[in-house]
């Protein structure tokens, strides 16, 4: 499968999940109301927290079948793998679960500060979530695996239906039976139940030949390394992506944490199409390096780092400059707008400079290198902890949300500049200047002169199709910016020849 493919695959699937996860997001808090859906938050932050206990086996999943893949020979430590990695997944699985569980009636009654939820009723909520998190935790392991195969088309088409009938389905639930937070995550769990069971048979079917597979402790001896080190990364990532959303779940009332749970998932659009882009070259930059074919490495990672920005940068703006007249005519509700605008502006901006990170990020996995991943965040942490801390007591979401933006601008003028020490010396100004710093000028002057020439006089339909058009404007130029996606992508040159 080629890499546009599966660039163009990921996009697709990503971008229907994202439809689909925001699409109902203002039903959602209309029916159940926006302390019921400060639940949801509490439920992505506790995913969040437990992520660490991935142990960097999906990422190690993704590594080993891009790389044993390709070989002939290896068809029977490729099942292994699968094999090995499963067993301990699903049993993190049964542990992750059993935590939640154990946390339930803490989190209910001493965490919490609901304002017409019953302790009760947050505490049958965070039962199911516990099943939830089991029963989704072993999907990334199997997506891990299909995505190191190339087998990312496949994937989406089945990501498509399940985003499909996870936001509609929730909907229809929510809008038929009982508009309550319980019958929602019991949706939620019939989902998560039916994905998993799929995507594992997906997976088996896409393993070349019929072999049996065993658990397999070389393959343990192998991946260890990488893995462990993942984990580390893993840890302290959480601790600095999960700490202030854990600090306004006890400062915020759980209305508030409501509202900042719901600018929290208009900003994770960004991550919608970070991801695919991360995904498709992760697995093409790790077969490139075990080749050691430098010059194909060199182009493959400025063409991927080009179409992140490409990708992320007009959307961001965008939104950034116009997410109170957005979120207007998108939601219709005056009050969530007031309340949540700001915040959706701070959150994109940070997520935004995190998703540039992220292509120089998967050059250090193909090397097998996660140590300065670990190191930076660990002294990230140090630093920053408190500064989370005092900026959410003192200014609630608002600092936590600037925080965030600090942090990342740290790595991107800091962490990116050390792993050039090391891999791909001479590339470095490349990605400042040409990867990044060309694309974005062109763009921000385009939205600081719509902005200034925008007025709210032209009422909803109209502001729609002014920002629609500044938008296409924006990526337009983004495209023509991105010297080297002109050069290897077929649709930027389709463009070039049209004009």
């Amino acid at each position: 499968m080629s890499l546009k493919k599966n660039v163009i695959a990921n996009f697709a699937g990503q971008g229907w999940s994202a439809i689909m996860s925001l699409a109902f997001v203002p039903a959602y808090i209309n029916l159940m109301g926006a302390e019921s859906f400060g639940l949801v938050g509490v439920f992505t932050s506790l995913v969040g927290m437990l992520a660490v206990l991935d142990l960097g086996l999906s990422q190690a999943m993704t590594r080993e079948m891009a790389i044993l893949s390709h070989n002939k020979n290896s068809f029977q430590q490729l099942v292994n793998t699968l094999r090995t990695l499963e067993v301990i997944y699903w049993l993190v699985a049964v542990v992750v679960g059993l935590i939640v569980l154990c946390l339930a009636n803490f989190i209910a009654y001493q965490w919490l500060k609901p304002e017409t939820l019953s302790s009760v009723q947050l505490l049958h909520a965070l039962w199911i979530m516990a099943l939830i998190i089991g029963l989704r935790w072993p999907v990334a392991i199997y997506s891990g695996g299909l995505n190191g195969l190339q087998k990312q088309v496949l994937l989406n088409k089945l990501l498509v239906i399940f985003a499909t009938l996870q936001g509609a389905g929730a909907f229809a639930v929510l809008l038929l039976f009982q508009p309550t937070i319980e019958a929602f995550f019991i949706w939620q769990a019939i989902m998560a139940f039916v994905q998993v069971v799929i995507l594992r048979l997906a997976l088996l079917r896409s393993l070349p030949g019929d072999g049996k597979a065993s658990f397999s402790k070389d393959t343990l001896r192998h991946v260890w390394r990488f893995a462990a080190g993942m984990t580390g990364v893993s840890l302290v990532t959480t601790v600095l992506t999960q700490l202030d959303k854990i600090l306004l779940s006890k400062i915020l009332t759980l209305s508030e944490l409501g509202y900042y749970t719901f600018a929290a998932s208009v900003a994770m659009v960004i991550y919608k199409i970070v991801g695919p882009i991360f995904t498709a070259y992760y697995p093409r930059l790790t077969e490139l390096v075990a080749k050691n074919n430098q010059q194909a490495l060199i182009g493959s990672y400025h063409e991927g780092c080009q179409l992140m920005a490409v990708a992320i940068i007009p959307l961001t703006l965008v939104l950034v400059f116009f997410s109170k007249e957005i979120l207007e005519i998108w939601t219709q509700n005056p009050l969530l707008v007031s309340h949540t605008y700001f915040l959706v502006s701070l959150l994109v901006i940070g997520n935004a400079l995190n998703g540039l990170m992220h292509i120089p990020y998967a050059l250090q996995l193909a090397h097998g290198w996660t140590k300065l991943a670990f190191y930076t965040n660990v002294i990230a942490v140090i630093i920053l902890a408190p500064a989370i801390y005092f900026s959410a007591l003192h200014w609630g979401a608002v600092g936590a949300a600037s925080v965030w933006i600090l942090l990342n601008i740290s790595y991107l003028l800091i962490s990116v500049h050390l792993m050039y020490r090391r891999i791909l010396e001479s590339e470095k100004w490349s990605w400042y200047v040409d990867d990044i710093g060309k694309i974005l000028l062109p763009v921000l002057i385009i939205l600081i002169v719509s902005k200034i020439l925008f007025t709210r006089d032209f009422g909803l339909l109209l502001n729609a199709i002014f920002v629609l058009v500044v938008f296409f404007i924006s990526m337009t130029a983004s495209i023509y910016s991105a010297e080297t996606l002109r050069r290897r992508l077929p649709l930027t040159a389709l463009l070039r020849h049209s004009k």
